[in-house]
């Protein structure tokens, strides 16, 4: 009965003391080690992986001076477009693929020359283009709604489109936007802006 239980314990003495017995252990269990690594960085970058975005808006629309190239009161020339106001948006969405990303956005946009604040609140289509390893390029039309707050006559349709470039990997981006409001306050004329802003993308 002793020989029984001693026979494999030698029979392994004799296997792993042999030096490529000892190499073909060591080679497995760095080939195990590596498989196991491999496996835990797949499932890193498959969780890092995001398919949203976040993203906020700054711009300031432009309009024509209409006494552009006349002399001031202080002997300067009179410049030929001015700031007319402020614009901050805020913006959520889903990347359908790297190319198209569909997304829900709300904001406050401040007129000067009107003296309204209005509050648009609207959807948005992305069309990006990789010009880079860096940098993109992307075409953004939107559509919803729009109101003038403390106005409630005045309220409609509010469309834009956007051409812009921004970091290829999420961060600060420049864009220039043709925006309409669906209603207007002295006039038939529609309002509309003309702005020039800066994106901050997180992926």
């Amino acid at each position: 009965m002793m020989l029984l239980t001693q026979l494999p314990r030698k029979l392994s003495n004799k296997v792993f003391t042999k030096p490529k017995a000892k190499l073909l252990l060591i080679l497995l269990l760095i080939s195990s080690i590596g498989f196991s690594q491999e496996n835990r960085d797949t499932l890193t970058v498959a969780k890092k992986k995001r398919y949203t975005y976040t993203k906020f808006e700054f711009a300031v629309p432009i309009r024509v001076n209409q006494y552009a190239g006349e002399i001031d009161e202080y002997g300067e020339d009179e410049p030929w477009f001015l700031p007319d106001g402020v614009i901050g948006r805020f913006g959520m969405g889903i990347k359908i693929n790297q190319f198209l990303w569909v997304g829900g956005n709300i904001g406050i946009d401040w007129k000067a020359n009107e003296c309204l604040v209005v509050a648009p609140l609207f959807g948005t289509i992305k069309i990006n283009s990789k010009v880079s390893k860096d940098f993109r390029m992307y075409v953004e039309p939107g559509l919803g709604r729009a109101m003038a707050i403390g106005r409630n006559d005045l309220s409609g349709y509010f469309k834009k489109i956007s051409l812009g470039f921004e970091d290829a990997n999420g961060g600060l981006g420049l864009y220039l936007e043709l925006c309409q409001y669906g209603f207007s306050k002295n006039s038939e004329k529609r309002i509309g802006s003309f702005c020039i802003g800066l994106a901050y993308t997180m992926n």
